[in-house]
């Protein structure tokens, strides 16, 4: 569907959140750059250190994937502009085309990093991972959790020395029946990590991962 001019797809957890939280708006934004919606209400300096924030997400990304996709940022910087928005979750990625963050997240360098770090797997897929199963969304989550670093809990690999029980969730309806709280997430992510570390330690590497997506490869 298109809204605003972007191109939604929505895919994964963030297909979970989206339903929770409902389609986005960009109500009391305006325009800081081309692809890029703030708060209204935000200040020159929090503009430009939004602006810093993504450009280290998206050298840090390419960095470790090889690219990073370009996608289009709705960021709020108040609780007014959340709650305007219905921005209940800190960061939404819809498919490779745009990213939301709550006021919350949009002080947090580490979410935009683990925000473009979807996007950027979804951008490797047909229509942005429409009806694909190409991506598990364990997987999806576990490779935006070590390159981000949040949740912190999740991504350290000191939370791996443990076996992790529990099943990994193919897909978004799994991920919402395993975690329905955030409390309850942070076991899934950490599992997520973990078994993205397991494929790593095999002799994987995460800068094969847009090559192999693109080529039609199923991951792990």
């Amino acid at each position: 569907m298109r809204l605003a001019g972007v191109t939604l797809v929505l895919i994964g957890v963030m297909a979970v959140q989206a339903a929770a939280q409902g389609l986005p708006t960009r109500r009391g934004m305006a325009q800081a750059a081309p692809g890029l919606w703030i708060d209204a209400a935000a200040t020159g300096a929090e503009i430009a250190a939004i602006r810093d924030r993504i450009a280290a997400a998206s050298v840090k990304v390419a960095g470790r994937l090889g690219a990073a996709q370009p996608v289009e940022w709705w960021i709020c910087t108040t609780r007014a502009c959340d709650s305007a928005n219905g921005m209940k979750a800190r960061g939404i990625t819809y498919g490779a085309s745009l990213i939301t963050l709550n006021a919350n997240a949009g002080r947090d360098p580490g979410v935009y990093v683990h925000e473009l770090t979807h996007a950027t797997l979804h951008g490797a897929l047909p229509l942005g991972g429409l009806f694909s199963t190409a991506l598990p969304l364990w997987f999806d989550e576990g490779v935006a959790v070590i390159l981000s670093g949040e949740p912190p809990a999740a991504a350290k690999k000191a939370a791996c020395a443990k076996p992790q029980k529990g099943r990994l969730p193919q897909n978004a309806r799994e991920f919402n029946r395993m975690a329905p709280n955030a409390k309850k997430a942070l076991p899934v992510y950490t599992r997520s990590a973990c078994a993205v570390r397991d494929w790593m330690a095999e002799g994987n590497r995460l800068r094969d991962l847009l090559p192999m997506l693109r080529a039609g490869r199923r991951l792990p």
